[in-house]
């Protein structure tokens, strides 16, 4: 399994789309590989990639729905705001805690080593906190997990683009 987002690639989801079932991946090993729970959102996370409503996806399903996600023109605004939506002690990086707090708006049922598996994916530098800069570098790689901040970012008013 993965222990950062660097190690977290689209590589990677290539080769285990190689290895399973043909050069498919269904929604358990999605959700393992992203480390989510199985629940409300994250069926909404693969059903945006899978657009064939199959139950599994391929590469090219996967590399579209995130190319899609990114490519969004107010994709790094949702991040940074996503970043600052998580910390709320006032220092520059998010704690555990913190990150853990935004996640269960999400998907509330979660444990505590559920949590911390997540928190692994994002804190990319290993340092015990999440940096703005391993935040967004999480994000950019796996777009597709800005959904895990939607909760907070639905109670947002974007301004409008100049």
């Amino acid at each position: 399994m993965p222990r950062s987002c660097g190690e977290a690639s689209m590589l990677n989801v290539i080769c285990i789309c190689q290895s399973l079932r043909g050069g498919h991946v269904e929604i358990h090993n999605f959700l393992r590989f992203f480390r989510l729970k199985a629940c409300t959102l994250s069926e909404k996370i693969f059903g945006f990639v899978d657009v064939q409503k199959r139950g599994r996806i391929t590469f090219k399903e996967f590399l579209f729905g995130s190319a899609h996600v990114l490519k969004q023109p107010l994709f790094l605004q949702a991040c940074e705001l996503a970043f600052t939506g998580c910390g709320s002690d006032g220092n520059h990086d998010i704690s555990e805690q913190e990150f853990g707090g935004s996640i269960l708006l999400a998907i509330p049922n979660l444990n505590e080593d559920e949590i911390h598996e997540l928190f692994l994916l994002f804190d990319t530098d290993s340092h015990g906190s999440i940096s703005k800069n391993n935040f967004n570098t999480c994000l950019r790689k796996n777009p597709l997990l800005i959904a895990l901040f939607s909760p907070q970012l639905l109670r947002l008013d974007f301004p409008s683009r100049s």
